[in-house]
């Protein structure tokens, strides 16, 4: 796919499934949040899904949680100009619950193809969903985060949701370290001395808000 193609083309994937009724979310959502960012970032950010200030406003990370990954980009000289944040699903579980597995199935499609537009180098998954997701694994993010995985040539970076820091301040150090990982990770050309680990095998079983045309310009 041709560089120059890759925002019409998120905006014509926004426009096909900005009113998705694949699963019941799309019963309770105010907005589906489809991402936002550069079409062209080396870097995509992946949650689990969106929040009350997200679903109202129809963009990823707005709230607390987005606030501390804006700081944390900051740290190594980046901003949300530059990356691409989604969520595994688009709209928000009532009351913040958990994703259902088949909210997971039903929604995973449009992450991939949204991957598969973008062509980050990097994509770090945030949290357990997306990381259990895209490394198709069912072990914890405990045991992951931090690791650098080679998945099909691109470079999967398990770390901690930025949300963990509202509940365990001390894990701000951990995310601080993570994102210096990332920049030694594009320092060395999307290099890592790591990278050649293989994902772990799945197991068995296992505020205001913004217009669509807004949206549209996100990208």
């Amino acid at each position: 796919m041709e560089d120059k193609n890759r925002r019409e083309k998120l905006k014509d994937f926004f426009l096909e499934i900005k009113d998705c009724r694949k699963c019941e979310l799309s019963g309770t959502r105010t907005k589906l949040v489809f991402g936002s960012g550069s079409a062209f970032a080396g870097i995509m950010f992946v949650g689990e899904a969106p929040g009350k200030n997200e679903d109202l406003q129809g963009l990823p990370f707005v709230g607390r949680a987005g606030r501390i990954l804006d700081s944390l980009l900051e740290s190594i000289g980046m901003d949300r100009s530059q990356v691409f944040i989604a969520n595994v699903l688009k709209c928000r579980p009532p009351g913040n619950r958990d994703p259902k597995i088949e909210e997971i199935n039903a929604c995973k499609d449009y992450l991939f193809h949204q991957i598969g537009i973008i062509n980050p180098k990097i994509i770090c998954t945030l949290g357990r969903y997306s990381t259990q997701l895209l490394l198709k694994t069912t072990e914890g993010i405990s045991g992951l985060r931090g690791k650098v995985f080679n998945i099909e040539g691109r470079i999967i970076l398990p770390i901690n949701h930025p949300a963990a820091v509202l509940y365990a301040p001390s894990r701000m150090e951990i995310l601080e370290k993570d994102f210096l990982r990332i920049k030694e990770i594009m320092d060395s050309n999307y290099k890592s001395a790591d990278s050649d680990k293989e994902a772990p095998k799945i197991e068995a079983n296992g505020d205001e808000e913004k217009t669509e045309e807004e949206q549209l310009g996100l990208f």
